[in-house]
């Protein structure tokens, strides 16, 4: 980032007690855009996460993670988005998640089903004044399972719109393609493939997080029909997560080179177990905190039909191509499905 001539942006480092040598090499940086801060004691990734954030006097706020690589040299495109963004009343942006599109916004309920999700935090972007302005947002980082940053977005949103923007100093891929995940995450520690942030038990909590912060936390801001749109979306998430998301992820040769966890086979008995586990994990949730209702029991099931059909379907074409392709058929059928898409 400092390679830049652009005199436009800080950046700051909140070195959370680091034990290598972090402190000399990042003490011998002298330049005026740069700000170098140690914390006394380790306070763990997300209390750091709070405070580095806290530490930026700008009137935008770009969160990156210690490992990330950011480009300099896009510094003139990102701005064009924050003049963007000032002008139309967006609080928040997601950078470098659309790679065919530039800038997508999204307002109301949409922008909450859209940001509040199980994502990486780097590249975050927050309006700096509203961000300082939220007045629990220590007590966030503190109370959150796995992702605190999720209350962040909803109060940044309540303030106003969100977008994804491609500004290209952030390209998400990155951090999986650096010499088949060279540079190992420091986040896991059990290597145990259940107690990563993206097991089945975890995403549970996570989704149950996300449903209280808007349908508990926030329902008189939108109306029954948004709600009910807002839980069926982070439902059919989850049901994703802990199945066919679950199933790659733990075949995923970079991500376990990353981790440092051992590579498995999902069997679609365990991805339906899984999906069982959320269900009713969801549903005793909604009861309990007094918020369930039978059209969300409807949401529900026709969410758990739809997964059916589509993870059915996918086994029945895997039949079909077994049978066709010898025949020549399957090349056929294909070239068929495709004629028009070429025209």
């Amino acid at each position: 980032m400092l390679d830049s001539d652009d005199k436009r942006f800080e950046v700051v480092i909140s070195d959370d007690a680091s034990s290598d040598n972090t402190q000399e090499l990042l003490s011998a940086i002298h330049d005026s855009r740069f700000r170098y801060y140690r914390n006394d004691k380790n306070l763990g990734v997300h209390k750091n996460w709070e405070r580095s954030l806290s530490l930026g006097r700008g009137e935008w706020l770009y969160f990156s993670m210690g490992r990330e690589v950011l480009h300099g040299d896009k510094m003139c495109r990102l701005f064009e988005f924050l003049d963007f963004a000032r002008e139309n009343n967006i609080t928040y942006m997601k950078d470098g998640y659309y790679t065919q599109e530039s800038l997508k916004v999204f307002s109301g309920i949409n922008a909450m089903s859209t940001f509040l999700r199980v994502t990486h935090p780097t590249a975050d972007i927050y309006n700096g004044e509203i961000f300082r302005d939220i007045p629990n947002r220590r007590h966030y980082f503190e109370i959150s399972d796995m992702f605190p940053e999720n209350y962040i977005r909803r109060d940044m949103l309540m303030k106003g719109n969100g977008a994804f923007i491609n500004s290209e100093i952030y390209i998400r891929h990155e951090s999986f393609t650096h010499d088949k995940m060279a540079v190992k995450s420091t986040v896991e520690h059990d290597k145990n493939i259940y107690d990563m942030y993206f097991a089945p038990r975890r995403l549970i909590v996570q989704h149950k997080e996300l449903i209280d912060m808007i349908l508990k936390d926030s329902s008189e801001k939108f109306s029954k029909s948004e709600l009910d749109k807002y839980f069926a979306k982070k439902f059919y998430e989850l049901v994703n997560h802990v199945s066919r998301a679950w199933k790659s992820w733990c075949r995923n040769d970079s991500m376990s080179m990353h981790y440092g966890y051992k590579m498995k086979h999902v069997s679609r008995l365990e991805m339906l177990l899984n999906i069982l586990k959320a269900y009713r994990a969801v549903k005793s949730h909604l009861k309990q905190h007094k918020i369930y209702s039978l059209r969300r029991q409807i949401i529900m099931y026709r969410i758990l039909v739809k997964i059916f059909i589509e993870q059915t379907g996918q086994l029945a074409k895997k039949f079909a191509k077994i049978l066709l392709e010898p025949l020549g058929i399957w090349k056929i059928l294909k070239a068929i499905k495709n004629f028009p898409r070429s025209h």
